[in-house]
């Protein structure tokens, strides 16, 4: 293809992520109501996030290695389609635990989705414009981040939380001609076999992961309930390694994970990405069940977090070939700690500015050190094994955010017990600082001079059949 086709064809995959995007953001103003409607208190949300969280998670590197196998396009294909029958199932939900397996098809759809951009970028465009498209990327999906609590905040308070799920259907729709009549086949040469212990043994850590928060949620953090789900998750990383080492084409790529270009930036993302989420979770019932504000609100006050992160997203994929991305990473956490550290002074009267603020600076952080870590853990993949690659970052950094995520939920339910919700935003806001201020001594071992270090990837003239 010219490189007029391959622009064009990268941007309409790119708006078909932006759907998908925005459907996976619009369930977190709307879980306040959609508890009330069955009846449930607050710490059900941690069921509806773990759902959520093992199909976003539990099967993306399978995903990748599709992608790698059969071509990108049917796995996108396949993601669009489950987007659309998760949001119907969840709209039209009976009960409670259907309602949480339609979260979980959704977060699914994401999980086969989302990642293509980067597998895109990491597999056509040439080093020196990785960093640019890997911005681009990354526009198109906070775009989608930005537009979907705003959007389900304004539908749940005027019309009821089932419409944005109906709205999320319509989206897959979208999304599935987009792919279908938009983005190109690429031609697979030779097809592997499935490595399905590697898929067993990926399931059975992340949902040994996802699980602890939730039942230190129902027994609480003493309780000895939530050591079964950390034995799950420890051994099944130890099989998963003995397994994947073994395995020809194995489903997770451990020699290149070795390097300092993926678990270095990896390491520093994992620990950016758990603040960020918290702090997004933290604040939907901060504002809702403390300050009392609308879910409207709710949408509103991410508004500055998603725009900030897509202007930083430009900004910095074009920075890059500029200033090494080691000093990037470093401004990132920086504002990412002044934003978070803000939350420890907020309280039941704090002012919609100072939030607005404190958000602006976290998105800043996210934006910047995004575009910057995948252009890293993708510049020296094998070309035949770049979706793999692709799909296990996202799957890495994916993990994080619902970890986070749960746990903050956890974390701000255990400070708050005595009925002083700001004093549970206080206090977790004082642990994810600590917690955020560990990336730095990550920063020493990362590797410099990307650019001008990473091995040349496929030319753009690779050949593409429509």
């Amino acid at each position: 293809m010219e490189e007029k086709s391959v622009n064009r064809s990268f941007h309409i995959l790119c708006i078909g992520i932006l759907l998908v995007v925005l459907a996976e953001a619009t369930h977190i103003p709307a879980y306040p109501k959609m508890l009330e409607h069955f009846d449930l208190t607050a710490g059900y949300s941690v069921y509806m996030q773990l759902g959520f969280a093992l199909g976003l998670t539990g099967f993306q590197p399978m995903m990748g290695w599709l992608s790698d196998s059969f071509g990108q396009k049917i796995v996108i294909l396949i993601g669009s389609g489950l987007l659309t029958i998760g949001s119907i199932m969840v709209a039209i939900a009976p009960s409670f635990w259907l309602l949480v397996f339609g979260l979980f098809l959704k977060g699914f759809a994401g999980a086969a989705v989302i990642p293509a951009g980067v597998n895109f970028v990491g597999t056509v465009y040439t080093d020196s414009m990785r960093g640019k498209m890997m911005g681009v990327y990354g526009f198109y999906t906070v775009v989608g981040g930005l537009i979907g609590p705003i959007l389900s905040g304004v539908l749940v308070d005027r019309i009821g939380w089932s419409s944005i799920f109906w709205l999320c259907s319509v989206f897959g729709i979208i999304a599935f001609l987009l792919f279908t009549f938009g983005v190109p086949s690429v031609q697979r040469s030779k097809k592997s076999t499935i490595d399905w212990l590697g898929v067993i043994f990926v399931f059975l850590l992340l949902a040994g992961l996802l699980t602890i928060p939730t039942f230190i949620n129902q027994y609480g953090v003493t309780s000895w309930m939530w050591s079964p789900a950390l034995v799950v998750a420890v051994v099944s990383f130890i099989f998963l390694i003995i397994v994947e080492k073994r395995t020809k084409q194995p489903l997770l790529d451990i020699d290149y994970a070795k390097t300092r270009h993926f678990w270095v930036p990896s390491i520093i993302a994992i620990i950016m990405y758990m603040s960020f989420s918290s702090v997004m979770y933290l604040l939907t019932f901060f504002v809702q069940s403390v300050q009392g504000h609308s879910s409207t609100v709710v949408g509103l006050l991410q508004f500055p977090l998603f725009l900030t992160m897509a202007i930083c997203n430009l900004i910095s994929g074009r920075l890059m070939s500029k200033i090494q991305p080691v000093h990037l990473i470093l401004c990132s956490i920086f504002l990412l700690n002044g934003g978070v550290s803000m939350l420890i002074f907020a309280n039941e009267d704090t002012s919609f500015v100072y939030l607005f603020i404190s958000m602006s600076l976290i998105g800043s952080a996210i934006g910047t050190v995004g575009p910057i870590v995948k252009a890293l853990v993708v510049s020296r993949a094998p070309v035949t094994r770049v979706g793999v690659v692709s799909f296990t970052y996202l799957t890495i950094e994916n993990v994080a955010s619902r970890v986070g995520a749960s746990f903050a939920l956890v974390t701000f339910a255990i400070f708050a017990a005595g009925g002083n919700g700001a004093k549970g935003l206080s206090s977790t806001a004082v642990l994810l600082t600590i917690f955020t201020t560990l990336s730095l001594f990550f920063i020493f071992l990362m590797p410099k001079g990307e650019e001008k270090e990473a091995p040349a990837s496929v030319s753009q003239k690779q050949t593409i059949e429509k």
